[in-house]
């Protein structure tokens, strides 16, 4: 099972890309889509490092899980800053067109729970570690199945997104027509 799980970890890069070859064309999907891949790569880099601090690696999984946040909430903000230094059309566009989707706000809702599952499991495995409990039946048994099971739909929801991006751009264009 251990080998399901490190698959999965690589899982939303793959779909990022994919959805990258898919919605490409789309000035609005590709910049969720490499915003996100960047955070990706970045949380996978670090991730040999954080595995490493065994009772506080929960605390900075739910640091990097809200470090996702940041392309879904801040991106819109961060290409009308890239459109006034650079002059770029490709931001401008994006900066007009961009709208949270529902797709969005179910990475949000993933997010937040894997933030949750990773606060619960801290805890307890701060009140293993201190004598105050005896087992760690959350983390031994429920946490890791989860985080797989909130993953796989985290995969899917990118996809959803990659695949739904130019019906979601043509809409966004004709709402800023009128």
């Amino acid at each position: 099972m251990k080998e399901v799980y490190a698959i999965m970890e690589y899982a939303p890069l793959f779909v990022i890309c994919l959805g990258l070859a898919i919605s490409w064309n789309i000035a609005t999907a590709r910049w969720f889509l490499l915003a996100y891949g960047v955070f990706e790569i970045i949380d996978l880099v670090t991730l040999p490092i954080t595995l490493q601090w065994s009772t506080h690696y929960y605390l900075a999984d739910i640091g990097m899980s809200l470090i996702f946040v940041i392309p879904i909430v801040y991106r819109r903000n961060l290409a009308l800053r890239l459109y006034v230094l650079s002059g770029s059309q490709y931001f401008k566009r994006v900066y007009r067109l961009q709208t949270l989707s529902a797709q969005e706000c179910t990475i949000l809702l993933l997010i937040a729970l894997m933030c949750l599952a990773n606060l619960i499991t801290w805890l307890e495995v701060l009140a293993y570690k201190y004598y105050i409990i005896d087992s760690a039946p959350f983390k031994l048994y429920i946490r890791d199945n989860f985080m797989l099971l909130l993953h796989i739909v985290l995969c899917f929801t990118m996809f959803a997104f990659a695949m739904s991006a130019q019906v979601r751009e043509k809409y966004a264009e004709q709402e800023s027509v009128h």
